[in-house]
C-alpha cells in the first residue's frame, strides 16, 4: 500500500468547487430561462416569507452571482455559507416531505441536497480563508 502514488488534494477540490459553482449557476439561469420566478415567489409567499417574488429574485440572482464567484475561487467561504442556507431551506420546505430518493422509488427527496451539503462542508473545511 505504501507504493501507491500520492495525489494532491488541490485538483480534486478545484474540480469540486468549479462544478458546484456551475450547478448553482445553472439553477438560477434555468429559473429565469423557463420563467418560473413568479411561481417560486408564490411558493415562498405561501410559506410565509415576506415579499415572495422579490425574495425569489434575490435567491436566483444570488445563485448566479455566488455560483460564479465560487467557480472562480472568490469569497469561497461566503459563497458556501449562502448556498448552505439555500440548500437547508430547500430540504425543509420541499425535499424532506418527499423522502430520500431524488429519482427511482420516489422523486424529489433529500439525497442530492445532503450530498451537496457534504461537498460544501469538505470545501469549507479545506479552503484557505477567503
Amino acid at each position: 500500500m505504501n507504493n501507491l502514488p500520492h495525489f494532491s488534494d488541490k485538483y480534486p477540490l478545484l474540480i469540486l468547487r468549479i462544478l458546484l459553482g456551475i450547478i448553482f449557476i445553472t439553477h438560477g439561469v434555468a429559473r429565469i430561462y423557463v420563467w418560473s420566478l413568479p411561481d417560486f415567489g408564490k411558493f415562498l409567499t405561501n410559506w410565509g416569507f415576506p415579499w415572495g417574488e422579490g425574495l425569489a429574485w434575490a435567491i436566483t440572482i444570488g445563485e448566479i452571482v455566488s455560483g460564479s464567484l465560487l467557480a472562480l475561487g472568490f469569497w469561497v467561504r461566503w459563497c458556501l455559507l449562502f448556498h448552505t442556507l439555500i440548500i437547508v431551506m430547500g430540504i425543509f420546505l420541499v425535499h424532506i416531505h418527499l423522502g430520500w430518493f431524488v429519482v427511482g422509488l420516489a422523486g424529489g427527496g433529500v439525497e442530492y441536497s445532503l450530498l451537496i451539503l457534504a461537498v460544501m462542508a469538505v470545501l469549507y473545511s479545506r479552503v484557505e480563508n477567503s
